[in-house]
């Protein structure tokens, strides 16, 4: 028996009510939820910056010990990106290109530095460079444990797949065909790789060169468990807090980690500016 029409149209009313408030919901529900995170952050953020003033801050990022953990940073964080960006490209076009049945397997081992805890990536360093090699490696006077040398090898280990995983992402977003297409034009694969390849990934290998440097920045379990946390000697800035902490000096940490915060938002800038979020997370 049919219903009658004007019952058809009551419940094709209170469906539509129903639809439009599970619309509504849903997005209150997401805006809320963004409105959160940013307030989160916001406050996060806010409470740092407030709680040193201009002149105890200035003090601070003045004094010697801030001044050299800033240099000491600066300068095991470049040259620990431009081993991992050396090794990157060639390693990354290779694993763009070249499918096997070990792909996963290769996969899999490079990825083990990102999941794998920080502390025992530095437990792992100086079991291997301390234990095994290191009576070896001391007698050549390239001892690596609680050296500055070791800090830049810590972070090399904790961001050369980073570094693999973003050039690999630029790769990836290039066309198969317009290299094949350079070949058939009689390029060899180096000149196809130099002409055409490199230069259409030159963005992507450059935000992953800023996202490598800012992943070394705050490097802290790695260096810590390699190298420990020596004043004047291996304090670099995540290490600097952590010393400060310790012992109570939380305006002089704090300016650590704003300057850390610092560093990140010029960073994230350069990225967001290449315009490569999606290297961002694989």
């Amino acid at each position: 028996m049919a219903e009658p029409q004007g019952a058809v149209a009551v419940t094709g009313r209170m469906q539509i009510d129903r639809h439009q408030v599970g619309q509504r919901i849903f997005r209150l529900t997401a805006a809320g939820a963004l409105l959160f995170e940013l307030a989160f952050v916001s406050v996060v953020l806010i409470a740092l910056i407030i709680y040193v003033d201009a002149a105890s801050f200035m003090r601070s990022i003045t004094s010697p010990e801030t001044v050299f953990s800033i240099k000491l940073t600066i300068i095991t964080v470049t040259i620990s990106t431009g081993l991992s960006m050396l090794l990157a490209v060639p390693a990354a076009y290779a694993m763009s290109v070249y499918r096997g049945r070990l792909s996963t397997v290769i996969d899999t081992l490079l990825d083990l530095p990102i999941v794998v805890p920080p502390v025992a990536a530095g437990l792992a360093l100086l079991i291997l460079f301390g234990y095994y090699l290191g009576d070896a490696m001391e007698a050549k006077g390239l001892f690596l444990p609680h050296t500055q040398a070791g800090i830049v090898v810590a972070q090399f280990f904790a961001t050369m797949t980073y570094s693999v995983r973003s050039v690999k992402a630029a790769f990836d977003s290039i066309s198969p065909r317009l290299p094949a297409v350079a070949r058939t034009l009689g390029s060899n694969p180096w000149r196809a790789f130099r002409r055409v390849t490199l230069p259409l990934a030159r963005n992507g290998i450059i935000a992953g060169t800023v996202l490598s440097w800012s992943r070394c920045l705050g490097l802290f379990g790695p260096v810590i468990m390699f190298c420990g946390a020596t004043r004047f000697k291996t304090e670099i800035l995540p290490t600097s807090i952590y010393l400060n902490v310790s012992v109570g000096q939380l305006g002089e940490a704090v300016t650590g980690t704003l300057i850390l915060l610092i560093f990140a938002m010029l960073t994230l800038f350069v990225f967001k500016r290449l315009g490569a979020p999606g290297l961002l997370f694989w």
